[in-house]
């Protein structure tokens, strides 16, 4: 593997059925197609369905469907959404997903606040913290500062954080991920796909560490690609990386326009897979690859496949490059009725809405401290202290508590079920992407875990 290098920020460096079919049983998404919301609220009762858009900032109260009494009656939720805010398509729309599957299956009522820039995150946090929900979700790790500080003032208050990095705090639950692992599936994958001495790409949002992570897993997943087709192939395998990132700052996950231009400049590099883990900004980067491949001769009539492919990032994102929604997206409209292929080859998920329903759960059964007390179970690699963040100054050992983490076993990381673009994977793709998962879950394949910026 080589590195070319370019001006500015960025620095230029890859299923088995068997696999298909683990990922969708563990990982299944859907897609919200929110617009965006700029500082707003809301507010729910308990229901088993609900009408609420966060696009409002009215109160809406919805009415259950059921006679049985939901076992979340009389609890609460609130939750701080991240500057990307609604509508981003991952990160913050599925963290989204999980308050309303809470709302909707246990009857818990809900509350929400949408920052728009990180300034205003302690006034949002402060005013749930009034209106003494019994679960109060931070989402995204700049909220570190302000759920440490409402924590220790706090501590009859039970909060919990997406992607948080502050532990051994018995009132505050970090919900973390192995994102690494489901990016060195997809750069295996990618590598594979890409072909001998092809060119991949990977667009981050901010250059930051749960980023970075995202970068090194992709990396270290094409790498050991490389080795693995040499090896099996008899000969040298070489894929070349290119690395980009839209901002150092936060609005970096929130740039469309900067995704379509970073998207346009990586194709001329040669990019021919682009991995995007950079929010709502990836969007921008999926129409400059959508109309590249239209302008270049591709059509969803095509039976070859496309010229430059996407990867999409925390929840499926595969149904933008179908036709129906990629043309609508063009005019602001929406589309049903999605039908293959796609130009978006498969999303790396995070399944963020599956841990802020899960801690919420506990809540309601009054199981929020088993995670406390269990820590081998529920994170252990925290608690032994093999992880490279397991303290909140990044010392090792440190056996930390108050972790709950989310990784392939759990069906939480790793590609989706390529409904849109199963016909267009390679047998060796099928093989590497198979290979690699088994790796990794029978252990035999370790994906470092890397916070740190790297070349390749």
């Amino acid at each position: 593997m080589h590195l070319q290098s370019r001006n500015g920020i960025s620095t230029t460096t890859g299923v088995a059925i068997v696999v298909v079919l683990l990922i969708v049983a563990a990982g299944a998404y859907y897609f919200i197609g929110y617009s965006s919301g700029t500082g707003t609220s809301t507010t729910s009762s308990s229901s088993s369905s609900t009408t609420s858009s966060p696009q409002t900032s009215t109160t809406t109260t919805t009415t259950t469907t059921s006679s049985a009494p939901l076992p979340g009656k009389g609890y609460s939720i609130g939750v701080v959404f991240d500057v990307g805010g609604l509508g981003d398509r991952g990160f913050n729309d599925l963290a989204y997903q999980g308050m309303m599957q809470a709302n909707k299956t246990l009857g818990v009522d809900y509350k929400y606040q949408v920052a728009t820039s990180t300034t205003e995150i302690p006034s949002l946090f402060a005013t749930l913290i009034s209106d003494h929900l019994s679960l109060i979700v931070g989402v995204g790790f700049d909220d570190d500062q302000a759920i440490s500080q409402y924590a220790a003032q706090y501590p009859n208050q039970k909060f919990a954080q997406v992607d948080g990095d502050i532990y051994n705090v018995t009132n505050l639950i970090a919900i973390k991920y192995q994102e690494h692992v489901g990016s060195a599936i997809v750069g295996a994958l990618a590598a594979a796909l890409a072909g001998n001495g092809g060119k991949i790409g990977f667009l981050g949002g901010v250059t930051t560490g749960i980023i970075y992570k995202f970068w090194n897993g992709w990396k270290f997943g094409a790498s050991w690609a490389d080795s693995y087709l040499a090896k099996m192939e008899g000969t040298s395998y070489n894929t070349t990386l290119d690395q980009v990132y839209d901002s150092t700052g936060f609005n970096g996950f929130a740039d469309p326009s900067g995704g379509f231009s970073n998207g346009q400049a990586m194709i001329a590099r040669g990019d021919t897979i682009i991995f995007t883990a950079a929010g709502g900004t990836g969007i921008g980067t999926f129409n400059a690859i959508g109309q590249y491949d239209q302008q270049h001769g591709w059509s969803w009539t095509n039976t070859t496949a496309p010229p430059v492919w996407a990867i999409g990032v925390d929840a499926n994102q595969d149904y933008y490059g179908t036709q129906q929604y990629f043309s609508a997206a063009q005019q602001n409209k929406t589309a049903s009725n999605l039908t293959p292929p796609s130009f978006v080859l498969t999303s790396e998920i995070k399944k963020v809405d599956l841990g802020v329903f899960d801690v919420m759960k506990w809540v309601t059964e009054g199981n929020y401290s088993g995670l406390w007390n269990n820590p081998t179970q529920f994170a252990p690699s925290f608690f032994n202290g093999q992880t490279q963040l397991c303290g909140s100054s990044g010392s090792s050992p440190c056996y930390v508590r108050g972790v709950f983490l989310l990784g392939l076993k759990q069906g939480a990381v790793g590609p989706t079920s390529f409904q849109y673009t199963i016909q267009f994977l390679t047998p060796t793709a099928k093989r590497v992407m198979a290979q690699i998962t088994a790796g990794i879950l029978n252990g035999t394949i370790t994906v470092p875990e890397n916070y740190g910026p790297s070349s390749s």
